[in-house]
């Protein structure tokens, strides 16, 4: 065969190749693409159809099998926030798909405890998304500081272990914290530290509230808080630049770049947060400046600095994609004592440094056109270091103290998860099966023999069914195998009732946790405290029902929306600190029981310039410390948002009412006392620019205008084994204004 044979041969082999796939690249009005796109796909006489789905860069791969004998198919393509767009597609050829915003069926994306990703008013879940431009509009820098005034969260503020929170009355142990489906570890007390997870590159934020143990496990009773981070939406590259000053003395530099080419894709960020510390008093404008070593040493909310940064890359080969990443993070908070007497010359100092790395790898293989197989693999690795110091106040010299005042402890997770999943929206039966390992080790002075792990194996499986458009099935079944407790099963049932208008939800779970390697293994023995584990402890189980309907309205050009919630939900086995039958050491035991119910209510008015949002709960907790008797507390938030008509400056205000908190404490003689947080309003508010064709933001805010700082607790003391109640408790540190301005440069396309 000579040289010209063997070309042409070539040249209709490489064309019958491309004949195989056609592809679509399905793009809003902008040219940005839209992901996750419905496509029907229909011969011309209709005979055959297929209903598939584009990926998160809106592209679709159409096999050549979808032709028959036919030259030419019809596309429908649908997603929520658009008009429907027909279109007729020919075989061997590429096709770009405009489609037009529909305003009045603007809807959002969650992929949070659902079959791979579908539309908000789509799931059988009650899911709160917190999208970017609320980010920006609260100019919260970190989770903490988005979800100040939210429903049904309430935050709380230790000032060396970082900010907690609860969720439907249930502390943060409940809450289960994830970024792109990974959990978080390293909690303090319970909680993981919501001002050390940033938000430069997070895109949004989404919120399942009651227990979703049946798909992430431990942890999850309350809630799940997923956080997604930001990807290449476009080809090119997009480059984002951030500076952020707050009047309390935060001075916060930020970058990020996405980029998408061919078939390959990067996002990276990197950022650094420093804030120089505030005490009661303290100017509300003030710039870094050294100070005298006097008694002003002491601050209330410590100095703190952060680095953090991180890359994700990913490389999509035919129906494989692969996504390395890695992520960074150092934090050092300094707590400087008073000055000691006599002489004021010398004082006790701490110092608290905290490192994280996660490093990652997804493989995603789509074995069918609707059927993904998702393959999780992740290290995390935490360590905190406390070291203690005298500092010489004249010299500032710093001299270590004894090796009993310090501290080291490092946690580590090893995490693989694997699912198979069929999200077919012409199918009436769809599921989710899979496994999921967590296997965390923890080392440390404190933990018995310096060193402990924990395995935590399962198997899930969600499975949806809809017979008829109004009416969505959805049961669950986990059963996990533990190193420590053994077997555990966590069924789930969701219903979704009704469509467009009317909507009704409900839910019957169970929840669990699994006590950690502290409350199992912690050894903390020194002048103050005698804590020790309890190897014994039982998981907490909770059993949780929800029921949830919403209402929604489009007369004309407006948008009308109305929600009504109500839940109960029982935990036993819960675990509590308290003193051994020796009446002198304290340890944890499985002895507490303890129930929460709620109602809630929502109202949402909007128009293509503004919007206006109302919503109110009432939230009762109660234990066998109270004897049963309910502790009821409520909230009320309110935002509103208003946009002039040239689309380029925002107002923005976000206010929040927490009610007055009952709570029951054990004292060391064994009797219960009765404590309270007093009730407490947050208001911010900003208003937003844009300049140079929106690529440049620039915003004034201000938060808590109210002035809030500390709060009043208790009814005297109810100390315990390793905290004593001062009277007072720390909500924020007063009124702060701040600049926020962004820059996006991007890539001609």
């Amino acid at each position: 065969m000579n040289q010209k044979a063997y070309l042409l041969l070539l040249m209709s082999v490489l064309s019958g190749l491309a004949a195989a796939q056609d592809t679509l690249y399905i793009k809003d009005e902008a040219g940005t693409a839209v992901p996750f796109a419905q496509v029907t796909i229909q011969d011309l006489n209709a005979k055959k159809t297929n209903v598939v789905q584009s990926n998160d860069a809106g592209i679709l791969i159409v096999p050549n099998s979808v032709y028959l004998s036919e030259q030419q198919v019809i596309v429908k393509v649908n997603t929520d926030g658009f008009h429907q767009e027909v279109d007729t597609i020919s075989k061997g050829k590429s096709h770009r798909i405009l489609l037009r915003t529909n305003a009045k069926d603007i809807g959002e994306v969650v992929i949070t405890g659902q079959l791979g990703t579908g539309s908000l008013t789509g799931s059988t879940n009650k899911v709160k998304l917190i999208d970017r431009a609320t980010i920006d509009a609260k100019g919260a820098v970190n989770l903490r500081d988005l979800l100040q005034n939210e429903l049904n969260i309430r935050i709380s503020q230790d000032q060396i272990l970082g900010s907690g929170m609860s969720m439907l009355g249930i502390g943060g142990e409940g809450v289960k914290i994830l970024i792109d489906g990974v959990p978080l570890i390293g909690r303090q007390n319970g909680n993981i530290d919501l001002s050390q997870i940033n938000l430069s590159n997070i895109e949004r934020v989404e919120i399942v509230e009651g227990p979703l143990s049946t798909n992430y496990g431990s942890n999850a009773m309350a809630g799940t808080i997923n956080l997604i981070t930001k990807k290449p939406k476009n080809k090119g590259y997009d480059i984002n630049l951030g500076a952020f000053y707050e009047t309390v003395g935060n001075y916060n530099l930020n970058l990020g770049l996405t980029s998408r080419i061919k078939n390959h894709s990067v996002s990276a960020y990197a950022a650094r947060n420093f804030f120089d510390g505030w005490t009661p008093g303290d100017q509300w404008l003030e710039f870094p400046k050294k100070e005298v070593a006097d008694s002003g040493r002491f601050q209330q909310w410590k100095m703190k600095e952060q680095y953090l940064g991180g890359l994700k890359y990913s490389y999509r080969f035919k129906k494989i994609e692969l996504i390395p990443s890695l992520d960074l993070f150092r934090e050092k908070i300094v707590n400087r004592g008073y000055p000691r007497a006599p002489y004021q010359i010398s004082a006790f100092d701490d110092d608290y440094v905290t490192n994280r790395q996660n490093a990652g790898l997804e493989v995603i293989g789509w074995l069918k056109t609707n059927l993904k197989l998702d393959v999780q693999l992740n290290y995390s690795n935490y360590k905190r270091i406390k070291n203690s110091y005298l500092t010489d106040l004249t010299t500032l010299d710093r001299k270590l103290l004894a090796s009993s005042e310090q501290d080291t402890s490092r946690f580590v997770l090893y995490f693989n998860r694997v699912t198979l999943t069929r999200n077919n929206t012409d199918k009436k039966f769809n599921y989710e099966v899979g496994y999921d390992i967590n296997y965390e080790e923890g080392f440390g002075s404190r933990i018995e023999n310096r060193r402990k792990e924990i395995g935590d194996y399962a198997l899930f499986g969600t499975f949806n069914w809809a017979p008829w458009t109004w009416l969505n099935l959805k049961p669950g079944l986990r059963v996990t195998y533990n190193s420590l407790y053994k077997e555990a099963f966590m069924p789930a049932l969701n219903v979704k009732l009704g469509k467009k208008k009317h909507i009704l939800r409900g839910s019957i779970a169970s929840g669990f946790r699994s006590p950690s390697i502290k409350e199992l293994y912690m050894e903390f023995v020194d002048i103050n405290h005698n804590i020790h584990g309890n190897p014994d402890l039982k998981p907490e189980i909770a059993n949780h029902v929800q029921a949830w309907y919403n209402f929604s309205w489009e007369p004309k050009k407006m948008t009308f929306g109305f929600e009504l919630s109500g839940y109960y939900q029982d935990i036993h086995n819960r675990i509590s600190l308290s003193q051994s039958a020796d009446g002198v050491n304290y340890s944890y035991f499985n002895i507490d029981q303890f129930y929460a119910t709620g109602i809630q209510s929502l109202v949402k008015i909007g128009q293509k310039q503004w919007n206006v949002s109302a919503g109110f709960n009432y939230i009762g907790t109660a234990s066998n410390y109270s004897d049963g008797r309910y502790a009821y507390s409520p909230e009320l938030v309110s935002n509103l948002s208003y946009q002039l008509k040239n689309g380029t400056t925002r107002f923005s205000a976000f206010y929040k009412y927490t009610g007055k908190v009952v709570a029951y404490f054990v004292n060391e003689d064994a009797s219960i006392t009765q404590q309270f947080i007093s009730d407490y309003q947050l208001l911010d508010f900003q208003v937003q620019q844009l300049f140079l064709k929106k690529t440049l933001s620039v915003s004034l805010g201000a938060k808590n205008l109210l002035n809030v700082t500390n709060i009043n607790t208790g009814n005297g003391t109810a100390g315990g084994a390793h905290i004593s109640n001062t009277g007072t408790a720390p909500i924020a540190w007063g009124r702060s204004f701040y600049l926020n301005i962004t820059y996006l440069i991007k890539s001609k396309q």
